[in-house]
């Protein structure tokens, strides 16, 4: 019978027996390509190196055809390589059936299959394959599944926004946590999660220039994940095509015709939006590539207008999230360039349910009222469901129905479900999130440092006929000896000198300016200080920054142009000078977030040098007395320049103090008014939609659980020793694997050859960049279970015990089934699977004593069986076993049964009730299209289906036996 691939035959994956029956679709030029209906998956192997099994089913086999039901093969027949069944029905009738249409779920038993023919390993084989079944079932089946592996610390806000933003089919988001909140971290818990899930694949991240190293570095350091970072150069070793049209040679036909697409060379894929932006063939290659997710940092640079006009950056991220189902957009300062730039970026994310400004604008100016119900339930639900006037209105938005059901019983589960719906339905969070810094707590103190300067000779004259933007910056005024001239130079100097042990950030707005300064003070001062500007290349940049924290050989000073206000963090430093004061609020807030953000363990201070009595101190009176911006995060800053700005340049530039003094006073108490307006509407909606404290315990809860970093530092330490891996205690809580020289496999996963020195607690992983967090997530991790699960590692094992209460020559099979689900992955139903596996020990007598002897106690007793013996001992027991191994299987599908039953009516539940909260929120919130609610229901079939489905794998089996 012919051994070769060919079209139409059935054959399964060996490393991934999940995916069910393949089929062969094409099988030329050394490769074979094969499709897995079950999964709705395909993969291509190289013809001589393919893991893949031929199925070929016997006479006297069950065999299954959709439509058909189960069918007993009486006779088989090849024909052009491919097999013919003949076989009979429950009613006697004969029916040929190709191998083609045989359904494409299947169930294995190798570990039978090895059993009986003396396939056996050594009992702790047995024993890690038990253990690695057992943890694998845990895992998948983990509510947190995705969560537990990145190296963060578990902070509430972060956990919460990340499993509901991913818990969604397809997230489209504004990621707008105030400045210094952890909005990348975010994002990467969120791809990190869609990655595990496997409802991702492709995930393309469009950052800045400055940002491209941080993103490539925080996502491997974090996360594991290692992306791609894709520029011209790259995009030319694979697609070498010139545009150039002007060229005698160009033919753009045939040009087309050999393209190769350079993005579709990684998975992950990091941009720089200023290249990709103003590249037109690129572009068109990224939006022909096919992404499962984009994400899109400092999104308030995206700049876009009502009368269409839009820059080339947004027009990009346009296109790409018409195609793109999953979409993260992240920024601190939503509102950055007004309300219409807030509005452009929800545009992006839902362009039906964000068509007009004008009716954005009205939405908002209802979230007072649903703020205030919000707050009667949440602090004072007894008073508020007595007033009359506040039960008219809650009933008007809940509807009859529900407001009498809270009224009958106003417990706190009900009122806590209520308050859900009203953010459901009438709120802004299913696509913003904002967290705010008074909400997570917690952060320290910015304390501001004024000092006023003399004003050199020269620069009140030149003020006269410069700019409001020239006078701010006195460099540009004093002349190429600005650095003699200027005392804010002389002051720096001192300040550094008197502060020798202290990290100080350094920024500037103007790139000349910065360079200037640092090499005045690195070259005459001798002051060790790194600059950080938008000149350097990524890769100077990151070796500046890097410089900079270095806490024993690093520089003492960093200087950043502009650039350095946004994405780059430094919260190991407490100084931050000041060098200028930028016009635009937002701005400044970025410069301060670099320091005043989660992980700081100081106090945030602020310097000013300023030139007494000029436009500088002006505008920091401004910052200080009406934004207040050097006590706290600004919230209220473009919503002040908005009606202040004509007012405050035109201060800015009077010999006198009054006209600034009386815009502060006017501008201070609009601030006021203007943040009791978000305090009491808009923010304090998104803060509770932004993070749900009950519902963020419970997870953070979860999470501490399910970390379990006893048992795996065990599990690590039993894939040491089976797979021949150097394992050496390292300190507490830690360890060196390394390769040894008896390894049973040629490489071991996400094991380098010069080791690895990993640590099972989340703390010390957080201090200690240069250990790996082990997790149950961790790729090593992970990649050693699927080695073991993949293949027949320990899956049948043969052992001798000594047992009193058991006569001698007693036999008990020990046996482990998995839970199988041939279905795609982002149907998510592993978490409506036991979080174990199914274990049966049972003796000749079939009896069942799996409570009676535990699968520890067998791994102490187990003594090996000589391999000489072995031969022997099976013929002497294959009868038995084989009488035996039916009782196991039946008692096995009787459970399979029973788990189906759980799984498909516990799904249900969650469905119908997800399904009642989607129409419900239809029928009263815009963002919620109808055909989110037809593509749930999709989804609600596809998963019944395939729970019921659902299968017990028998992955390993032992026979113990009985001795003197």
């Amino acid at each position: 019978m012919s051994t070769i691939f060919i079209a139409g035959q059935r054959w399964i994956s060996n490393p991934e027996p999940d995916l069910g029956l393949g089929i062969i679709l094409e099988a030329e030029n050394r490769r074979v390509v094969i499709a897995f209906p079950a999964a709705e998956e395909e993969r291509t192997y190289a013809a001589a190196a393919a893991p893949l099994s031929r199925v070929l089913f016997q006479v006297g086999d069950n065999i299954d055809v959709p439509n058909q039901g189960p069918l007993t093969v009486t006779e088989q027949q090849e024909h052009n390589g491919c097999i013919v069944y003949f076989a009979e029905d429950e009613n006697g009738d004969v029916h040929p059936v190709p191998e083609q249409i045989l359904s494409a779920n299947i169930k294995l038993s190798n570990a039978k299959e090895r059993l009986l023919a003396g396939q056996v390993e050594h009992h702790r084989r047995f024993a890690l394959r038990a253990a690695t079944l057992e943890q694998q079932n845990t895992s998948q089946a983990a509510s947190t599944r995705g969560l537990l592996g990145p190296r963060v610390q578990l902070l509430p806000h972060q956990m919460y926004i990340a499993a509901e933003v991913a818990s969604r089919p397809t997230p489209r988001v504004l990621l707008a946590d105030e400045v210094g909140l952890g909005k990348t971290i975010e994002a990467g818990l969120i791809i990190h999660q869609l990655l595990l899930l496997e409802r991702a694949k492709r995930v393309l991240i469009v950052v800045p220039d400055s940002l491209v190293h941080q993103w490539l570095v925080e996502m491997l350091r974090r996360f594991n994940l290692k992306f791609s970072i894709f520029n011209e150069a790259r995009c030319q070793l694979i697609d070498k095509y010139e545009d150039d049209p002007s060229s005698i040679f160009f033919d753009e036909e045939a040009s087309k015709e050999q393209e190769e697409n350079p993005f579709e060379d990684a998975q992950l894929v990091i941009c720089p939006l200023s290249w990709i932006s103003s590249h037109e063939r690129r572009q068109q290659q990224l939006c022909d590539a096919g992404w499962d997710m984009l994400v899109v940092d400092e999104a308030h640079h995206l700049h876009w207008h009502e009368d269409g006009d839009a820059s080339p950056e947004y027009k990009l991220v346009e296109r790409l999230s018409a195609e793109i189902a999953s979409v993260l957009l992240l920024t601190a300062t939503p509102e950055n360039a007004g309300i219409d730039g807030h509005f452009a970026r929800l545009r992006l994310l839902d362009p039906v349910r964000y068509p007009d400004l004008a009716a954005f604008l009205e939405e908002q100016s209802h979230y007072e009222e649903i703020s205030e119900l919000i707050q009667g339930l949440s602090d004072s639900p007894d008073t508020s469901l007595s007033d009359v006037d506040f039960c008219q209105r809650l009933e008007t938005l809940l509807g009859k129905a529900q407001f009498s059901a809270l009224q009958k019983n106003p417990s706190p589960e009900q009122l806590d479900k209520t308050i859900r719906d009203l953010l459901d339905r009438f709120g802004t969070g299913r696509m913003l999130f904002r967290n705010t810094r008074a909400s997570v707590g917690g952060f320290p103190e910015r304390i501001l440092h004024e000092h006023p300067l003399t004003v050199p000779s020269g620069y009140e004259q030149a003020c006269t006929t410069a700019t409001i933007e020239e006078t701010l910056h006195p460099e540009q005024l004093l002349g190429a000896a600005w650095l003699k001239a200027d005392p804010r130079v002389s002051w720096v100097e001192k300040f550094l000198l008197q502060n020798p042990d202290d990290k100080v950030l350094l920024i500037a707005a103007d790139s000349s300016a910065a360079r200037d300064l640092e090499l005045h003070l690195r070259l005459r001062r001798g002051i060790a200080s790194a600059v950080f500007h938008e000149e350097l290349s990524l890769i100077e940049r990151d070796r500046a920054a890097a410089y900079f924290a270095d806490s024993e050989d690093g520089a003492q000073l960093l200087i950043c142009s502009e650039i350095g206000s946004e994405g780059r963090n430094f919260q190991f430093a407490q100084h931050l000078i000041l060098f200028d004061l930028p016009l635009n609020p937002d701005l400044l807030e970025q410069r301060i977030g670099r320091l005043d953000r989660i992980g700081q363990l100081g106090d945030v201070n602020l310097h000013v040098p300023y030139y007494a009595g000029s436009a500088q101190e002006k505008l920091l009176s401004w910052y200080r007395d009406a934004v207040n911006i050097f006590k706290q995060p600004c919230t209220v800053g473009n919503a002040l320049m908005l009606e202040f700005g004509d007012d405050l340049h035109s201060a800015l530039t009077k010999g006198d103090n009054n006209p600034i003094n009386d815009v502060i006073a006017l501008a201070a108490d609009k601030a006021i008014e203007l943040q009791e307006n978000l305090r009491k509407g808009r923010n304090r909606l998104l803060e509770l939609n932004s993070c749900q404290p009950q519902r963020a315990a419970e997870l953070i809860s979860a999470l501490e659980t399910e970390q379990r970093s006893d048992t795996l530092a065990e599990y690590v330490e039993m894939l040491a020793e089976q797979f021949g891996l150097e394992h050496e205690d390292h300190s507490d809580n830690a360890v060196i694997l390394r390769p040894g020289d008896h390894m049973i496999t040629e490489a071991f996963p996400h094991l380098p050859d010069d080791g690895i020195t990993g640590t099972f607690d989340r703390d010390r992983a957080l201090s200690r960049e240069d250990m790996a967090y082990f997790s149950w997530e961790h790729p090593l991790v992970s990649g050693a279970m699927d080695l073991v699960m993949s293949s027949d590692f320990g899956s049948a094992s043969i052992c001798t015990i000594s047992v009193k209460a058991l006569k001698p020559g007693t036999l008990l099979l020990e046996s482990f089934f998995s839970p199988t689900l041939q279905a795609p992955a982002w149907l998510q139903l592993q978490g409506y699977l036991p979080a174990q596996s199914f274990r049966l020990v049972t003796d000749q007598q079939n009896r069942n004593l799996s409570n009676a002897v535990a699968h520890s106690k067998l791994n102490q007793l187990a003594q090996g069986v000589k391999k000489t013996l072995m031969p022997v001992l099976l013929r002497e027991v294959r009868t038995s076993i084989t009488a035996m191994i039916p009782h196991i299987e039946t008692l096995a599908e009787d459970t399979t049964k029973a788990w189906v039953k759980t799984a498909t009516e516990n799904y249900k539940t969650d469905r119908d009730n997800e399904r009642e909260r989607l129409q419900s929120l239809m029928s009263r919130n815009p963002h919620v299209a109808p055909q989110e609610l037809e593509a749930f229901d999709r989804e609600t079939t596809l998963g019944m289906t395939a729970l019921q489905s659902l299968q017990l794998n028998m992955s390993a089996l032992r026979l113990a036996i009985v001795s003197q």
